[in-house]
C-alpha cells in the first residue's frame, strides 16, 4: 500500500502551468485500454482548458499495458509531467472511480482515500463539523482557505470529488476564490490555481497535519484549528 511519505512526496511537486496529469484507471477497463485512457485525458483537458504535453500523453499510453498485466482488477494511478521528469504508476488496494485531472500538482485525494479507514474518517468529519465555527474550527471553503493560508492546520476535511478554481497570491501565498482577495498594489499578479482544495491538501500534509477525505456526497470543507 502507498505510504503517507510517498503521498507527501507526490503532493509536494508543483509546476506553474497545469501540466501534471493524474490518471485513475481501472485495470482492465471494460473497453480498449488506450481508448479509455484517451477519454479520461480528454475530459481532463476540457476541464483544465488546455491540452497536455504530447510527450506526457505518449509516456502514459506506453506505461498502461504493463499496469494492466501486473495489477489486474485494481485501480492504478498514473502521474506524468514531462517538464519535471515525473512518470509514476501506483496500484491502489481498492477500486476507486476513474478520473483524469490536469493540475499544477498531482491529484492525491484518491490516494489518501484509499489508505484511510472509512468509519474513523466519518467520525472525524462529524466531530469537526459539529464544532462551533470561529473557535477551534473553520467550516466552509472560504474559512478553510483563510485558515490554511494563515498557518499550520492540524486536521482538514475535504470531499473526495470536485475541483474548485481559485487563486494564490503571488506575494504571500494566500489562497482565495477571488483574485481581488490577494495583496493589492504589490505589482504581482494573482496566480490561477486549478484546484484550491488540492492545494490546501498538499499544504496541510507538508505541515504535518492530517487530511480526511469524505465520500458521503457532502461538499463541506472543514478544519480543526490549533
Amino acid at each position: 500500500m502507498i505510504t503517507r511519505a510517498e503521498i507527501e512526496k507526490l503532493g509536494a511537486l508543483h509546476v506553474v502551468e497545469p501540466a501534471m496529469l493524474s490518471l485513475y484507471l481501472a485495470m482492465p477497463p471494460p473497453a480498449d485500454l488506450a481508448a479509455r485512457a484517451a477519454e479520461l485525458i480528454a475530459a481532463a483537458e476540457a476541464a483544465c482548458g488546455q491540452p497536455m504535453a504530447e510527450q506526457d500523453r505518449i509516456w502514459v499510453l506506453e506505461r498502461l499495458p504493463p499496469c494492466a498485466r501486473d495489477w489486474p482488477w485494481r485501480t492504478v494511478s498514473v502521474f506524468a509531467c514531462a517538464g519535471t521528469g515525473l512518470l509514476e504508476a501506483v496500484p491502489l488496494p481498492c477500486l476507486l472511480p476513474e478520473q483524469g485531472v490536469l493540475g499544477v500538482r498531482p491529484h492525491i485525494r484518491p490516494l489518501l482515500l484509499a489508505r484511510q479507514p472509512e468509519p474513523r474518517a466519518r467520525s472525524t468529519a462529524a466531530a469537526i463539523l459539529a464544532m462551533t465555527p470561529g473557535g477551534r474550527s473553520a467550516v466552509g471553503l472560504p474559512a478553510c482557505l483563510a485558515a490554511v493560508s494563515a498557518g499550520p492546520v492540524p486536521t482538514l476535511v475535504v470531499p473526495a470529488n470536485g475541483l474548485v478554481r481559485g487563486y494564490e497570491c503571488g506575494r504571500c501565498g494566500t489562497l482565495s476564490l477571488d483574485a481581488d482577495d490577494c495583496c493589492p498594489d504589490w505589482g504581482t499578479a494573482a496566480l490561477p490555481v486549478p484546484d484550491v482544495i488540492e492545494e490546501m491538501v498538499s499544504r496541510v500534509l507538508e505541515d504535518g497535519g492530517e487530511v480526511t477525505v469524505i465520500t458521503d456526497g457532502s461538499s463541506s470543507v472543514a478544519a480543526r484549528l490549533s
